[in-house]
């Protein structure tokens, strides 16, 4: 037989999914970290963007909420960007301040034309780097051994 649970435990029952979802969603409005933005408008600096499909970067703004940028729900850090397609950029520079993006470990630039550099060096210093896709950007040269040093590298598409 069992015992009925008196009706005064009852709203503390109601309190457990309040407190997850509090806890949940506690950093939903989460801004970025601001030396990441500052980094991410370097990177935007040096693009060639005729139309204007980052418009959504600007300064002060929250880049968790920029096209293109995913942020990690719980620490603030950008950890993706997808930036396919986006203009597609025109022979563009490829800022190293992508190197203070400590936890970035999604990177798309395919799809751009960065027709007159070379693949830059510095993405294998991306450390954190699992997915990185450069195909169809139209890089010229060799592909820098440096590369070889992306040890949680996942996916890999020149």
């Amino acid at each position: 037989m069992t015992t009925p649970l008196p009706i005064s435990f009852f709203p503390s029952l109601l309190l457990i999914p309040a407190i997850c979802f509090t806890i949940c969603h506690a950093n939903s409005n989460l801004l970025c970290i601001p030396s990441e933005r500052e980094a991410l408008l370097k990177f935007k600096n040096h693009l060639i963007d005729p139309s204007n499909s980052l418009s959504s970067w600007v300064e002060g703004g929250d880049c968790c909420k920029w096209i293109g940028v995913v942020c990690h729900n719980s620490t603030g850090h950008v950890h993706q960007l997808h930036l396919a397609s986006l203009s597609p950029y025109e022979q563009s520079a490829i800022n190293p301040s992508l190197l203070e993006l400590k936890h970035l470990s999604f990177l798309d630039l395919s799809n751009n034309n960065f027709g007159s550099i070379q693949i830059p060096k510095f993405l294998g210093m991306l450390e954190s780097l699992t997915y990185l896709n450069l195909s169809y950007a139209q890089f010229q040269g060799a592909i820098p051994h440096n590369l070889g040093n992306l040890s949680k590298l996942h996916y890999l598409d020149l």
